[in-house]
C-alpha cells in the first residue's frame, strides 16, 4: 500500500511538473523529514521518517492538484486528463459512487462541475452532500441556470 501510494504521487508529480517537480518535493520532504525525524543512520530507517516523507508528498500533491483543477495535462500513457478536485467543499473525498462530473454550458465557454454524492446520514431529502466544484469559477458574464 505504502509503494502504492508513493507509486501514485511520483506519477501526479511527474505528469503536473514533470522532473523539476519531482525534484523539488523530492527535496522538500527530505529536509523536512530530516529536521523533524533525526536519524544518525545506523540501523533500518524508523518507520515514522517514510510515513512523513510520504506526508509532505501527498501535502504537495495535493497543493499541485488544487491550482490545477480543471487542466488538461498529459499523462504517462499519453493520454491528456483534466485534473480534477479529489474532494468536495465539506471535505467527502470523491471516488466511485461519490462524485458526478458534468459540463455547465456557458457563454464563457463553459464551467466543469464536480457534484458531491457522499450520503450525509442526515436524512434530509436523499441525504447526499450536494455540495459542487466549479470550474473555472463563474465570472460577470456567467448566468447560466444554477451558476453566477
Amino acid at each position: 500500500m505504502i509503494c502504492a501510494l508513493h507509486d501514485e504521487l511520483l506519477r501526479d508529480a511527474h505528469d503536473f511538473g514533470g522532473p523539476d517537480l519531482v525534484a523539488d518535493i523530492h527535496h522538500e520532504a527530505r529536509t523536512w523529514v530530516d529536521e523533524a525525524h533525526p536519524w544518525d543512520g545506523t540501523g533500518d530507517e524508523p518507520g515514522d521518517r517514510h510515513s512523513a516523507y510520504l506526508a509532505v508528498w501527498w501535502q504537495r500533491i495535493d497543493l499541485e492538484r488544487a491550482e490545477r483543477i480543471g487542466t488538461l495535462v498529459k499523462r504517462g500513457d499519453g493520454r491528456w486528463q483534466p485534473i480534477g478536485p479529489v474532494r468536495c467543499p465539506d471535505g467527502h473525498t470523491f471516488g466511485p459512487r461519490r462524485v458526478l462530473v458534468g459540463w455547465i454550458p456557458c457563454p464563457c465557454r463553459g464551467h466543469h462541475v464536480w457534484t458531491c454524492q457522499a450520503p450525509t446520514g442526515s436524512g434530509d431529502g436523499d441525504g447526499l452532500c450536494g455540495l459542487q466544484t466549479v470550474h473555472p469559477a463563474p465570472g460577470p458574464r456567467c448566468r447560466e441556470v444554477g451558476i453566477g
